[in-house]
């Protein structure tokens, strides 16, 4: 996969992704790129997607990392009047995806014709907080009357909702490009662990925002940014997963389970039909 000439293209045009960038070690026949997309605008989304296939009708995608998120403190909606941790995290994935999917698919088909055992995968960076409120004596059910937050709002409960919605979208998603594009598009999921260092808490209270910065990243269960990096490496590179979909990765690249509503088919359907 890697021995030919690469373009990384990454979406986060600021000083700190430039400042990164700048740091790295990038052999000479790879390049990288960073591109402007704010998965709160689904005019971004569009925009971006549509630069990207115009700007070269051969070139490939084989991989397409999904790993923007949000939290919110209090409510708050997108220019497209959505609640904004579900559309960042959650809708506007699955319009990148929609937009994106017939490159993804196409590039596969190149590859298969040369023998390249390396299907496109897609990957979602999703978050062990989706299951961990099950069985919690405060546990609260989704509720897809609620997705605008009218009814009430919590910051944390509409993250791990908003996860739990990816997926479920993920897993019926599996189920039809397996049936329909069978060994063409690879689906995994992973949970990188608690990484109190990422920008996540970037709009919550300052109290928030100096505990996940100070004194967070000391607890045991904390992982460091490497450390949850080395996950989506192994579900975007390792041979071991070829030709596999719908696989959920945990912290410790191993095969694991979602949560239990996430296999469950009522909740999948109703949500695709939502």
């Amino acid at each position: 996969m890697f021995q030919e000439r690469k373009v990384i293209i990454l979406t986060g045009a600021n000083s700190a992704t430039e400042k990164a960038v700048l740091a790295l070690t990038i052999p000479p026949q790879h390049k990288i790129e960073i591109s402007k997309l704010d998965l709160s605008s689904f005019t971004s989304i569009k925009s971006f997607a549509q630069g990207l296939l115009t700007r070269d009708s051969t070139l490939p995608l084989n991989l397409l990392i999904l790993n923007a998120a949000t939290i919110k403190s209090t409510l708050s909606k997108t220019e497209d009047n959505f609640e904004t941790t579900f559309q960042t995290n959650h809708f506007s994935y699955f319009l990148l995806i929609h937009l994106l999917l017939d490159r993804i698919i196409w590039t596969s088909e190149q590859q298969q014709q040369r023998a390249d055992p390396f299907i496109s995968r897609i990957i979602f960076v999703s978050s062990s907080l989706h299951k961990q409120s099950e069985g919690h004596k405060n546990f609260e059910s989704l509720d897809v009357e609620n997705l605008d937050g009218s009814k009430g709002y919590d910051g944390l409960l509409f993250y791990r909702h908003s996860k739990l919605m990816q997926m479920l979208c993920f897993n019926q998603l599996n189920k039809i490009l397996e049936r329909e594009a069978k060994e063409k598009v690879s689906l995994i999921a992973i949970e990188p662990g608690f990484i109190p260092q990422t920008d996540l808490s970037r709009e919550s209270a300052i109290y928030i925002k100096l505990l996940m910065k100070f004194i967070l990243p000391l607890a045991p269960f904390a992982r460091t940014p490497e450390q949850g990096g080395m996950v989506i490496v192994y579900a975007s590179t390792s041979p071991d997963l070829e030709k596999q979909s719908g696989l959920y990765i945990n912290k410790c690249c191993k095969v694991d389970k979602a949560s239990e509503d996430s296999y469950k088919e009522d909740l999948q359907k109703n949500l695709v039909e939502y």
